[in-house]
């Protein structure tokens, strides 16, 4: 007799498809092809994190520093890749779980996934300030390059964006994003033979990077010609370095989405959406049935190992750029150089002075890369990243959300929904450094590291014990999110109060 309630199928021990065979491979070229999604986020990243923030901190706090952008990018890799690793290994992004392990109220809606849309609403906050960012970046960028002067455009930064807006409709943008790929790399190239012409001085580097230290105050030269940036708490300052460099929560909730769009794992899996639905049916406390003979466990790994590779080359990449930017600054423009540190007034030009000193001519190779890092970044965030955040965030709560039909519309509202706040933040006059220090501290440190300590747990909870990642990797995971979320938060109160 019929109970009138609909029953869900009790799994079967999950079973990974076969794996791209590359995944098995020493060779370098088979590995290095694995790389995807992981530098596509570098790439996004780089104009704020890495071109502002690490030569800033260089010009400031000279070599002392330098081992902070290091931590902060094992720290954020470390996350990430608990991140990407659970979504291999189960075929289910980590927000998916959340509201399964810990208490709610019903079954399902925002009182049974409230913690998934905590984590999106924080993310969400940080859309607007990462995009105003990118619209006085080129404000300045603009007539710089047209008049040589410095006095920002806004018009013109808030036209690039309305382009970039537009590029929802564009269907193949391939041409566009190869350019930039290429002019970046460039830049990238050059960055380097600036770092070896300019002959950094070796031993401060390498005491900068295994001897940590804090300065207790900004240099005098500092305090006399930029009293706004000695204005600033020297955590703070320096947490918004950390904030910026390679992303944030913001960034990395999309990041693991478009995993989806591999085979890596259990995501090979054609009826990965069928399983994902059978998951949610899963009591509490019980663990995700899958296989645990050799050849299962043997793909299992192969998946993980293609996120591993995504993720340090990616922060590696992050790391080192950082780490160039951060050490030209100290040379050129910090206290036995330029003197000069960027800021509100020039967010991109005292950089030009890197190439320059290679050959003259590279100031236009160096203009037209800023453009391609701060609008093809304000491009990316308009119409990919910041749209998948939001799906995978708010999807469990509200599953319309990633109804494919829907697609479209989530794309348009995010983006909608960015821009429009990020250009009244525009005309209110809020200042570049204000608004990424806000993100970075609040989505780049503290939610990131909230972040970790659920990654953690959501392992222990549901994941088979031979599944679950090494010791190391479970301290790390610790240590990073206990240090993030202390640093969100110290950081956040001084930016307050």
């Amino acid at each position: 007799m019929s109970t009138g309630v609909e029953t869900t199928p009790i799994l079967e021990p999950l079973r990974y498809p076969e794996q791209d065979p590359k995944l098995a491979s020493k060779r370098f070229l088979d590995l290095a092809s694995i790389v995807g999604p992981g530098f596509i986020l570098a790439s996004v990243t780089i104009g704020n994190g890495e071109v502002f923030q690490a030569t800033r901190g260089g010009a400031v706090f000279g070599y002392t520093i330098l081992w902070t952008f290091v931590l902060g990018a094992i720290f954020k890799a470390t996350v990430t890749y608990a991140a990407g690793r659970y979504m291999v290994i189960t075929g289910e992004h980590p927000f998916a779980r959340m509201g399964h392990l810990l208490p709610g109220v019903g079954q399902r809606g925002i009182g049974r996934h409230w913690l998934a849309v905590f984590f999106g609403t924080l993310a969400a906050v940080c859309f607007p300030a990462w995009s105003v960012a990118y619209i006085l970046a080129l404000s300045q960028w603009t007539p710089w390059v047209i008049t040589g002067s410095q006095e920002p455009w806004l018009w013109a930064g808030i036209a690039w964006s309305l382009i970039a807006y537009v590029t929802l409709w564009v269907k193949n943008f391939s041409f566009v994003e190869n350019l930039q790929t290429a002019v970046v790399g460039l830049l990238v190239f050059f960055s380097v033979v600036a770092l070896i012409v300019s002959q950094p001085d070796l031993g401060a580097m390498v005491r900068g990077l295994f001897l940590p230290e804090i300065p207790s105050a900004y240099p005098e030269w500092v305090q006399q010609k930029f009293p706004d940036v000695a204005a600033v708490a020297i955590p703070v300052e320096i947490l918004a370095y950390i904030g910026a460099l390679g992303g944030g929560i913001y960034d990395y909730i999309g990041y693991i989405g478009t995993f989806r769009e591999k085979t890596w794992g259990m995501l090979g899996r054609a009826d990965n959406a069928d399983i994902n639905l059978q998951l949610q049916a899963l009591g509490k406390g019980e663990l995700i049935p899958i296989a645990m003979d050799e050849e299962n466990l043997a793909r299992s790994g192969h998946g993980v190992k293609a996120v591993k590779i995504d993720s340090v080359s990616s922060f590696t990449a992050v790391g080192i750029f950082a780490i160039t930017f951060m050490v030209l600054g100290v040379v050129i423009l910090g206290t036995d150089g330029l003197q000069e540190v960027p800021g509100n007034n020039n967010i991109l030009t005292a950089q030009a002075a890197f190439f320059t000193t290679i050959h003259p001519v590279l100031k236009y190779l160096y203009m037209v890369a800023m453009w391609a890092v701060f609008w093809g970044s304000q491009q990316a965030l308009l119409t990919t990243t910041y749209p998948y955040t939001f799906r995978e965030a708010f999807a469990p709560a509200f599953p319309a959300v990633a109804n494919p039909a829907n697609w479209v519309k989530v794309k348009l509202g995010v983006a909608t929904y960015t821009l429009g706040v990020a250009i009244f933040l525009a005309f209110t006059g809020v200042s570049y450094t204000t608004v990424i220090a806000f993100a970075g501290l609040l989505g780049g440190v503290f939610a990131l590291g909230l972040w970790g300590f659920i990654l953690l747990f959501t392992e222990y909870k549901v994941l088979p014990k031979q599944l679950r990642m090494k010791p190391f990797l479970q301290v790390l995971l610790i240590i990073s999110s206990v240090l993030m979320t202390v640093m969100g938060l110290i950081g956040l109160y001084q930016f307050f109060f």
